[in-house]
């Protein structure tokens, strides 16, 4: 039976191989800005949907109270009363429906409830106590439209008074790059409800997602109106590239306009042996993007309290490079431990 003698370093560099085999995340290879920004903001995304959309999208609502519209198709039913069938009825542009033995009933503006009471009153001429219960089958007239950084965007058809955080949801919720605000353009309510669609009577509201998310204000989680164009612009971000250890592009926190450069590099994961941060530069955005100026910045000094920190502001681009010199001395390093773990193996 053989023993094998294993030195104290081969063990050491076993056993940190085979922690980088078990955690992929500490040999992970650089990543796209768009990958980037997906895994700063996944966990955050996700904890918006699970405290916040979810929250509010279990808020008790009365289903009763939706305003009827041209479009709708209803379902009638008169409990006890064979002679009514029960077949849909669409409502017209006039906002009248055809309801079975009663005839034409205007039910445009009505709610579900009210057009219930109303029937009822009606059907008292034919039938003794009726109970009736009007259920939309089809929603046809309050579209809303949602555009931005959301994974679906398109029109909603709201099918009971809903708020803004389910319309949210029901368009596939937040994406990560998604800023913090809304926008929500709509036509105030007036005595001329003529023309919906004249865009120049639409007012704009902004909406602080961000309070609506951490339970700080609960009353901006609005109704949602027939008509309304909400927008969720994309966050402000900056972009960290280069000799670093995650580059991509970081989403400014909150309604800040700026973020430092050892803020940056510490979401970036640092820097690596390899840098030259002596030749750190900032590539800032112009009023025509093509053009960037460059600063360069000693970023050495900065992590050494030598220099002050300077600011990132939207877009900029702080670009680490690398050290040729340090790469082909780590890269040598690497190999001759490699080369003597494997004697030390095997020998």
């Amino acid at each position: 039976m053989c023993t094998y003698r294993t030195p104290l370093f081969a063990l050491i560099t076993i056993w940190f191989v085979g922690l980088l085999n078990v955690s992929p995340s500490l040999a992970q290879s650089p990543v796209s800005p768009a990958a980037a920004a997906q895994d700063l903001n996944a966990a955050n995304s996700a904890v918006a949907d699970q405290t916040g959309i979810k929250t509010y999208i279990t808020q008790p609502v009365d289903k009763a109270a939706y305003i009827l519209g041209q479009g709708d198709r209803l379902s009638i039913v008169v409990f006890g009363a064979e002679d009514v069938p029960d077949r849909p009825v669409d409502l017209r542009a006039d906002g009248d429906i055809m309801a079975p033995i009663v005839g034409r009933v205007n039910a445009g503006g009505l709610s579900v409830r009210d057009l219930e009471s109303l029937l009822t009153q009606k059907y008292r001429r034919f039938f003794k106590d009726p109970e009736v219960t009007v259920t939309v089958v089809e929603y046809r007239s309050q579209p809303v439209t949602i555009v931005g950084s959301v994974n679906t965007p398109g029109v909603i058809q709201l099918r009971r008074p809903t708020r803004l955080m389910e319309v949210i949801s029901q368009a596939g919720g937040l994406r990560p790059d998604a800023g913090d605000r809304v926008l929500i353009s709509r036509k105030p309510i007036t005595g001329n409800s003529s023309d919906h669609t004249d865009q120049q009577n639409f007012a704009t509201e902004e909406i602080d997602l961000r309070k609506i998310i951490e339970g700080q204000d609960s009353s901006l989680n609005i109704l949602v109106r027939s008509n309304d164009l909400i927008t969720v612009p994309k966050a402000k971000m900056v972009y960290v590239v280069g000799d670093i250890g995650k580059p991509g592009g970081y989403v400014l926190d909150g309604h800040s306009r700026s973020i430092s450069v050892l803020q940056a590099i510490a979401l970036a994961g640092g820097v690596n042996r390899t840098a030259a941060k002596s030749q750190t530069r900032i590539l800032q955005a112009g009023e025509n993007t093509a053009h960037r100026t460059e600063t360069v910045i000693d970023l050495k000094k900065i992590l050494a309290n030598k220099a002050p920190d300077v600011e990132l502001h939207a877009d900029d681009i702080l670009f680490v490079p690398n050290s040729a010199a340090k790469t082909a001395s780590l890269r040598a390093m690497e190999a001759a431990v490699n080369i003597g773990t494997g004697i030390a193996i095997w020998k």
